[in-house]
């Protein structure tokens, strides 16, 4: 399967720069940075601001999903916080085997990379704006686990490794320089994050 590359993104993103940052809402970056700033200094299973926050920006907060799941979930957060490289094929792993409110297991590969990114964001999120730009292929249609699995491995890798071109790529600091100007108060934001954040724009504004 042929996803978009780097030049394929780059190209979008230099066509219609100042339009992508300049329509990314005020409050996503707040919210962002915020999560970003606070991650740091609180105990996740325990601060249910935090909780809150990070449920709606990272649509935790889904219907078929169980109260058990979400406590899980940050435990599972803190946990992962002391490990040098957390295994998102672990996470998702445990993930899927909390049932929802039908009794059945749930891929939820978006909220685990959700939780990666949120510890490190070397790690890139996913979600269906960035599975857009990136033109994914969904994995709804697979049986199982680990066919799932296989096909989202490989697109996080794909993202992983494009993110990496794009920030090494000097073409781009004028979008990067936008944003800072657009938003100076959270200038101080991770490149990658900022990267994380314009990306997800591009997804949305395409069909």
């Amino acid at each position: 399967m042929k996803y978009r590359t780097a030049a394929d993104i780059k190209q979008f993103l230099l066509d219609d720069q100042e339009a992508v940052v300049n329509n990314i809402p005020r409050e996503k970056v707040d919210v962002y940075d915020y999560l970003s700033q606070e991650f740091a200094d609180t105990y996740v299973p325990d601060d249910t601001i935090y909780q809150f926050v990070f449920r709606h920006f990272f649509k935790l907060d889904n219907p078929s999903l169980t109260k058990e799941f979400e406590s899980e979930y940050f435990k599972i957060m803190e946990e992962q916080r002391e490990q040098e490289r957390p295994n998102i094929v672990h996470i998702t792993k445990r993930l899927y085997e909390i049932k929802n409110h039908k009794g059945n297991p749930t891929m939820q590969f978006p909220l685990a990379a959700a939780m990666l990114h949120a510890i490190n964001p070397e790690f890139p999120s996913y979600d269906s704006d960035i599975a857009k730009a990136f033109d994914f292929s969904s994995t709804y249609h697979l049986a199982g686990f680990e066919k799932k699995m296989k096909r989202y491995i490989k697109q996080y890798q794909h993202t992983y490794q494009t993110y990496k071109q794009l920030l090494d790529d000097e073409a781009l600091m004028p979008i990067f320089h936008h944003f800072d100007e657009k938003f100076p108060d959270h200038e101080q934001l991770a490149q990658v994050k900022k990267l994380d954040l314009i990306i997800a724009q591009l997804g949305n504004t395409m069909q």
